[in-house]
């Protein structure tokens, strides 16, 4: 199974990226979420990013949600590249508000989000991605 090309794995310290850190509001008990304020990552898969949150939990990393503006952005387009680099079991649902693309690998999940204002990709340890979710539909 391949992996996204991001520089963050699950698993990894909170050292490794403490000095490209900034403190923000704790999207989930229990964990502390960081914006990531460096310079190595600025694009996924050819978008622009608009933020970078990195959540952990006791120094390690358990979560990656990367928001995009929606207007620059594609959700089917994403979902499509994802499952292609994934190849891996996949679920969609969609409503009027929402639309949500799931990826379950061995070790962890991968969500795509549309909203009315944004998209968000997460790769996250699969105990957090419900709550993740929720906070992001809340």
């Amino acid at each position: 199974m391949k992996q996204l090309n991001i520089p963050f794995k699950l698993g990894m310290q909170y050292d490794n990226w403490e000095f490209d850190l900034e403190v923000t509001k704790d999207r989930i008990e229990d964990c502390d979420s960081y914006i990531y304020m460096g310079k190595k990552f600025n694009k996924f898969l050819n978008y622009s990013k608009y933020k970078t949150e990195l959540i952990f939990n006791l120094d390690v990393l358990e979560a990656v949600l990367i928001s995009f503006e929606n207007s620059n952005s594609d959700y089917n387009e994403l979902s499509e590249i994802v499952n292609l680099k994934l190849n891996c079991f996949s679920e969609t649902l969609e409503n009027n508000e929402v639309k949500i693309c799931r990826f379950v690998t061995k070790s962890n999940e991968v969500w795509i989000l549309e909203t009315t204002s944004n998209l968000y990709l997460l790769v996250s340890n699969i105990k957090y991605s419900l709550d993740i979710i929720n906070s992001l539909l809340c």
